[in-house]
């Protein structure tokens, strides 16, 4: 599987290369052609990654031992040229190497447009780098028809030499610890109240992520997932999952504007229900309620969920009971026979090592607790 992650651990592992090549992290952002706050970015990244120091002191550069040993392994790798006669392309430019990438991934997925929702890249931002390439060899790398995108015989030749790429990563992982205080990067909907993770008593390092919508399950950014919707990847395994009730949810100004709704007859004529048919918990039960409103208000963005609109005093929203906030009331005298599924997921190749296994055995507790 291709992720945005691997392009930015490779674009670490660039910046480190050259970073021991120049002594420099202000000539090492120089050389790649992007700022040195930039460069920092990625070298913090990469640090976080491997879980050990790379620099003995960031005001002079000079590498610790294990990043010494790195870049010893890895560094012909880059430095080596992708094409007979073309002595500058290698992957020691920034550009070439995201291009490699780009064009790796769009073989993988199949066309521009997929590599582009899997990678969280524009096909506008996709194409621009195959073109470049496309200009520095003087000669068409990929072709694309109604089919799909085929590689050329040169873009072939790029790729045989560039899946070495993705050889450093798999080999990097063997300079990653596996310790106790490697911290848990927990992945959660902005619709799943963080609050519930926080407030567990636990002894586990954790960043919490959320997203405006379900995150991306295809995507390397996270090790554990709590999810609305069900992963279908054949690299993650879905560790469980927890039916949770749906209810009925308002602010205090909208039911001071409007009242109370007595039952749903009442729902139905005199109040305005958030149409929320499109999130993953929104089953037969669900879309059969919708239907009898005489006025809905629907959701156009997945930047303003439900929750949001109902807290301005847009409508009554049908949610799972775990989201309630301190300024939305459960209007539970309205019987709502909707479920939404919870499911925790992890990638595979991380859910059996000692420090995940503890995480997912405490999140799945406390899915089985909510």
């Amino acid at each position: 599987m291709i992720t945005k992650r691997q392009l930015k651990r490779l674009e670490g592992l660039l910046l480190l290369i050259l970073i021991n090549k120049t002594g420099s992290k202000r000539k090492a952002a120089a050389s790649a052609g992007i700022s040195v706050d930039t460069a920092t970015k990625y070298l913090n990244f990469l640090k976080d990654e491997l879980g050990f120091r790379l620099t003995v002191a960031s005001h002079n550069c000079k590498l610790t031992t294990r990043a010494r040993a790195l870049v010893g392994k890895i560094q012909n790798i880059f430095a080596c040229n992708l094409l007979a006669g073309k002595n500058n392309f290698n992957l020691m430019d920034l550009k070439n190497l995201r291009s490699v990438f780009y064009l790796k991934a769009v073989t993988v997925f199949g066309n521009k447009h997929n590599a582009s929702q899997m990678l969280a890249a524009s096909v506008e931002t996709i194409n621009g780098y195959i073109k470049y390439l496309e200009q520095l060899l003087g000669t068409p790398i990929l072709k694309t028809d109604n089919r799909g995108s085929y590689l050329t015989e040169t873009g072939k030749k790029i790729l045989l030499k560039a899946d070495g790429l993705l050889d450093i990563i798999e080999y990097i992982k063997s300079f990653s610890p596996t310790c106790q205080d490697k911290k848990i990067r927990l992945a959660l909907a902005r619709e799943i109240d963080a609050s519930i993770i926080n407030n567990q008593e636990n002894n586990l390092k954790q960043d919490i992520m959320t997203f405006a919508d379900d995150p991306n399950l295809h995507s390397d950014d996270w090790d554990i997932a709590i999810t609305y919707s069900q992963p279908w990847d054949t690299d993650l395994i879905i560790i469980c999952q927890k039916q949770i009730p749906c209810g009925f949810f308002a602010s205090k100004e909208y039911l001071d504007t409007f009242g109370r709704p007595k039952d749903l007859d009442d729902v139905k004529q005199h109040h305005r229900i958030l149409d929320g048919s499109s999130r993953p918990y929104a089953d037969k039960k669900y879309r059969n309620i919708l239907q009898g409103c005489h006025i809905i208000c629907p959701v156009t963005s997945v930047n303003i969920i439900l929750t949001d609109m109902a807290c301005n005093g847009a409508g009554i929203c049908i949610v799972p009971i775990t989201i309630a906030k301190e300024n939305l009331i459960y209007l539970d005298n309205l019987p709502c026979e909707s479920t939404a599924t919870l499911y925790l997921s992890a990638h595979k190749n991380i859910k059996d090592l000692p420090v995940f296994q503890n995480a997912i055995n405490e999140y799945s507790n406390l899915l089985a607790q909510i």
